[in-house]
């Protein structure tokens, strides 16, 4: 009997909630309150317009998909075997370029915020590990976990920013005017930047749901929370922290979290909600294994899916799975080797390239399907 590894668009939904935190709480609003000062908390609201835009677009490229397909099989139909296979190649360059940067990053907050003077390797190599075990196994598997835990997570999110509302000097975010208009837009990028990424990476799995309508509601309506969680957020770490600090802040959600003193006395909390938030982490290092390794398969000629085996059954192309997350391990370490380098690779670089992949690479390889009329 074939294993079936699916679930529903509900539960993926929640995997999106989960990972898009990550970079939520990375980039943003240090990223925002460059271009926009104290108007920045305004930006992930401006951007949900194009964001709403991206879904509309990604909606219908996901409409023409068949039962069981995914992105990637979408871009051997669009392209043809041979450009399709390309297309898969950058693209699993790209996620284990990013899955090594997620695995320094998080180990830089693990630095910052509980291990002060530890060694990031130790961290990136652990969580890599981790995550290649997830990536052989079921993506429902990682699924369910992001169901279980996003309630935690979300809980634990929602009580520090409502805490931390009461240390909010509305000084540092009033007031805004007309003038902050297109400083509010450009801002908006990095809102964009942090829901385009987790857009692109589910359609990857989405062979794995049932092939149903209503995909744009969804996606539309889990966008909208997410701008306006984004909102919140921002909202209280400008408002704590000032916009010129906040714009200089490497972790500044982290750094709000360890100003927090919970019923006046529970204090240095930051390192609670850091180790939660390794679960986020490692749904996001895994998804971006998974991928990566699927992309690869395919390019093979094996199916990239779970089909049940084993956890040590390395056949049909599953070889690939322990090197991705070794060269995503590898990227980690040889990715930013000081605090000022990684600062350029996550404020700058990073988001340059995923927006190119985001908003050019995908639509272009759209618009060569519908001219070739494979789509």
């Amino acid at each position: 009997m074939k294993f079936k590894d699916s679930f529903d668009r509900g539960q993926l939904i929640a995997l999106c909630t989960v990972i898009v935190l990550v970079p939520a709480l990375r980039l943003f609003p240090s990223a925002a309150t460059q271009f926009a000062g104290r108007a920045a908390w305004l930006t992930a609201p401006a951007a949900f317009l194009p964001v709403l835009l991206y879904i509309l677009f990604i909606g219908d490229l996901m409409e023409r998909r068949m039962e069981g397909e995914g992105l990637a099989e979408l871009y051997i139909r669009a392209l043809g075997p041979v450009a399709g296979k390309i297309a898969l190649g950058v693209s699993a360059l790209w996620f284990l370029f990013y899955g090594g940067f997620m695995l320094r990053s998080g180990a830089d907050r693990f630095i910052t915020t509980i291990y002060p003077n530890s060694s990031s390797p130790f961290f990136s190599v652990t969580m890599g590990i981790l995550g290649t075990v997830a990536a052989m196994g079921a993506v429902r598997s990682l699924v369910r976990v992001a169901k279980m835990v996003q309630p935690v997570v979300l809980g634990v999110l929602l009580l520090v920013l409502v805490t931390a509302l009461f240390s909010v000097d509305m000084r540092n975010l009033l007031p805004v005017t007309k003038h902050d208009i297109l400083p509010i837009a450009e801002g908006g990028l990095a809102a964009v930047n942090v829901l385009t990424v987790v857009l692109y990476l589910v359609c990857f799995i989405e062979g794995l749901t049932p092939k149903k309508n209503g995909r744009v509601r969804s996606y539309s309506l889990w966008a909208l929370g997410i701008s306006l969680l984004m909102c919140v957020i921002s909202f209280d770490i400008i408002g704590n922290f000032s916009p010129e600090l906040t714009a200089s802040l490497t972790q500044p959600f982290f750094s709000l979290v360890r100003n927090i003193v919970f019923f006046r006395t529970l204090e240095r909390v930051e390192a609670l909600v850091g180790t939660l938030w390794v679960f986020p982490d490692f749904l996001m290092i895994s998804l971006l294994l998974y991928c990566a390794q699927h992309c690869i398969r395919l390019v093979l000629g094996h199916s990239g899916q779970y089909q049940g085996e084993k956890l040590l059954d390395l056949r049909r192309g599953r070889w690939v799975i322990p090197l991705c997350g070794l060269a995503s391990a590898v990227a980690s370490v040889l990715i930013a080797p000081n605090a000022q380098s990684l600062e350029f690779w996550s404020a700058k670089l990073i988001p340059l390239v995923n927006l190119g992949y985001a908003l050019l690479f995908v639509p272009a390889v759209y618009l060569v399907g519908r001219a070739r009329k494979t789509l």
